[in-house]
């Protein structure tokens, strides 16, 4: 696993920590994910992530290298306030660097203003299951690049995301992104997922 290598051009802004009204949220969703090992740690190497659209633009999401943590603090969640895909640039702040797919994660809240949360998790089961069904994948590329980015503009360009909110990363085996206009939304797709997943 390569995982956890932030690979867009990342202009960070070293700060105290959030507010707490901006990562508390997202708290108690997090730690539910890590429950379900859809958020963790693989060989020494941290995965899972999820992000929230804050008010003014930008999104609070978890901070790299954060996955084999089972409860996030103040510490653990970065600010991105902009990003370019042009220059496939980051602006963020905060105590951490935002995670390696917080341009994936950018590049879902780009495709409708409607979409509130967004969650990444990593799950064998769930990943071939989509993989195998008829759900939306990427093309083979790689996580985190901005052939990511526009893969995920790509499989939405003639379907209302809000639709059909999940999709499979071909390219980033294991890899599965969900999501919705709420916590709840997104989450009840995830559990969804983890429960047809199971059964099979």
């Amino acid at each position: 696993m390569t995982d956890g290598v932030i690979k867009y051009t990342l202009d960070f802004f070293k700060t105290d920590p959030l507010e707490a009204a901006m990562w508390e949220p997202l708290e108690p969703i997090r730690a539910r994910l890590f429950e379900l090992g859809l958020i963790g740690v693989k060989d020494g190497v941290g995965y899972g992530n999820l992000s929230r659209r804050i008010e003014g633009g930008g999104f609070v999401i978890t901070a790299t290298q954060t996955g084999h943590l089972p409860y996030l603090d103040e510490k653990g969640y970065s600010l991105v306030k902009s990003y370019d895909e042009a220059e496939f640039r980051i602006e963020s702040e905060g105590p951490a660097k935002p995670s390696s797919e917080a341009f994936t994660h950018a590049a879902v809240y780009a495709l409708s203003p409607h979409i509130e949360w967004v969650i990444h998790i990593h799950s064998f089961a769930i990943w071939k299951m989509m993989m195998e069904g008829g759900y939306l994948k990427t093309a083979d590329v790689a996580y985190g690049t901005k052939e990511m980015a526009l893969e995920v503009a790509n499989i939405y360009k003639d379907t209302d995301p809000l639709k059909n909110p999940l999709f499979a990363m071909t390219g980033h085996e294991e890899g599965v992104m969900i999501f919705g206009k709420s916590a709840d939304e997104a989450m009840r797709i995830t559990k969804n997922l983890f429960v047809e997943a199971q059964a099979l």
